[in-house]
């Protein structure tokens, strides 16, 4: 997935990789909670640097192809703000019990 694309020509376009975590297994989990973490750090400096590229007040393209406003773009970027944060919670509570 990626992140928001301004739609002006002007402002630079920012990707964003999300991961998605599956769990096959204890051994492959482990294997992958770090390099998952690093993903998501990585997509929440790039979401960051979005917000603070995509300040006018004109019309961004989502990963899905719809066009919001720049309201839509900061609740579309807490939505998956949250979902990072939730599956770093699991991660976090699988291998601190």
């Amino acid at each position: 997935m990626t992140a928001p694309r301004h739609e002006s020509s002007a402002a630079p376009a920012v990707v964003v990789p999300l991961v998605a975590f599956t769990d096959a297994g204890c051994a492959a989990a482990s294997a992958r909670t770090e390099s998952f973490i690093t993903e998501l750090k990585v997509a929440v400096s790039h979401l960051e640097q979005a917000r603070e590229v995509c300040r006018t007040p004109a019309r961004f393209l989502l990963p899905n192809g719809a066009t919001v406003t720049e309201a839509q773009l900061c609740l579309w970027v807490e939505q998956h703000t949250a979902r990072a944060h939730s599956l770093l919670a699991q991660i976090t509570a699988a291998y601190t019990d």
